[in-house]
């Protein structure tokens, strides 16, 4: 397993080639990929921009399913070229999220999702790759429309199930934490069902209080990191742990101090739990 820096965190608005020079910098092993910068500069240049920065590549993010089935046709279209560029390049760590409510009822959303997400996962399955789904837990998030939806692990094993068989899961420490879940909870989980895995902390407050768009660097708040991070090495998982922190703290500093600063944090997070 290693730490790979998320534009969320540092760096949105930067090139990839600022990007994964930033990640580096700051001293994460790797960084997010844009996987368009291959479809637009090649393989091969993707593949030398990791390598002039010793950098591995971290997770991507699937193009537009959720809108208008023309845009989602679209997102599909989009995906039958990047998908064999990520193969490529070995880059198996493909995702998107999931609203934990709808104003549609539970099964009709189940079935949307299924219908929309299927032939995300079928396209991505023909290169060799998984999809990662990530569960949204925050109360505020569950309770933001009509009907309550999936927020927790398993009930997202369920879906990708339902999905195909080349479907798992993004596992991210805040929302596996706002679900209520035990850190070690995700023992259960086969390592090849774990597609990408983000890291991120929680402010010492009552999990109906957690805001998703309030979060900390890792180690700065009361999540059980080292016993995460230890669950997810004891079951097997190698790749990439993505540091997702949403902060207007973070946003307000230049991006290198930003990189800088979730570089560290990170950092000593995985010395403390034997990395």
């Amino acid at each position: 397993m290693y730490a790979c820096l998320n534009r969320m965190t540092a760096g949105a608005g930067l090139s990839q080639e600022e990007f994964v020079k930033l990640s580096a910098d700051a001293g994460f092993a790797g960084a997010d990929v844009d996987i368009n910068y291959g479809a637009q500069h090649g393989t091969s240049a993707l593949r030398d921009l990791y390598a002039q920065h010793n950098q591995r590549p971290g997770g991507w993010g699937a193009p537009d399913w959720r809108t208008d089935p023309v845009k989602a046709k679209d997102g599909i279209a989009q995906l039958k070229t990047l998908a064999p560029i990520a193969a490529e390049l070995k880059i198996d760590s493909c995702a998107t999220w999931l609203l934990p409510s709808s104003d549609l009822p539970l099964m009709e959303n189940w079935k949307f999702h299924v219908e929309r997400l299927r032939p995300v996962a079928q396209v991505l399955a023909d290169s060799g790759l998984r999809f990662g789904l990530e569960f949204v837990a925050p109360y505020h998030a569950r309770r933001g429309k009509k009907h309550e939806f999936i927020f927790t692990a398993g009930q997202m094993l369920e879906l990708a199930n339902d999905i195909g068989p080349n479907v798992g899961l993004l596992v991210d420490s805040f929302h596996l934490y706002s679900s209520g879940d035990a850190m070690d909870s995700i023992r259960q989980i086969p390592k090849e069902r774990i597609v990408l895995v983000h890291l991120n902390d929680a402010p010492n407050i009552p999990l109906p209080q957690l805001q998703d768009g309030a979060r900390l660097l890792p180690g700065d708040g009361v999540i059980d990191l080292k016993k995460f991070l230890a669950t997810l090495r004891a079951i097997g998982y190698d790749g990439p742990a993505s540091v997702e922190v949403f902060s207007d703290a973070l946003k307000k500093m230049p991006p290198a101090e930003s990189a800088r600063k979730a570089g560290i944090a990170t950092n000593n997070v995985f010395k403390s739990a034997g990395f």
